[in-house]
């Protein structure tokens, strides 16, 4: 598949259960990308699933949210990184609490970043635990983190 504006396609799992952060996910990473293949899970259980029927390189980034019904996002990482998946898993929640963060980080994702706007000095946007002000996903910051993991 040719990508726009130079860019390879990219293969991301978007995990969440509410449909408008699903929309904006998706302007988000069109916007960000311009090719994403792109495949939604609406719980952990079915993101693990996709996972293991896809195996372990089927995706390129996994973005997930924290609270889902089934199985929320800390969980499903824990799952995924079980399989053996190193795919970079970016958690994503309305909570930016350190404790929210520090279980993300734990259950092995390697990024987190908040979905909605957070007061500065909350949102911890990597795994050294440097604290930033807390902006939402956005193209921009998506552009930071597709390039930490070199997908960009």
């Amino acid at each position: 598949m040719a990508a726009a504006a130079g860019r390879k396609a990219i293969r991301v799992l978007l995990v969440e259960d509410e449909e408008i952060h699903r929309v904006l996910a998706r302007a988000t990473l069109k916007a960000a990308v311009g090719c994403v293949v792109l495949d939604e899970a609406g719980n952990g259980a079915e993101a693990v699933r996709r996972v293991r029927e896809g195996g372990a390189g089927a995706y390129d980034l996994i973005l997930t949210d924290r609270q889902m019904p089934v199985m929320d996002g800390h969980e499903a990482t824990r799952q995924i990184r079980a399989l053996g998946v190193t795919t970079p898993i970016v958690g994503l929640s309305s909570d930016s609490l350190d404790a929210d963060v520090d279980a993300f980080i734990k259950a092995g994702a390697d990024h987190f970043t908040p979905k909605v706007s957070e007061p500065a000095n909350r949102a911890c946007t990597d795994t050294s635990r440097s604290c930033r002000g807390g902006k939402p996903l956005s193209k921009e910051k998506l552009n930071h983190i597709l390039a930490k993991f070199n997908l960009a």
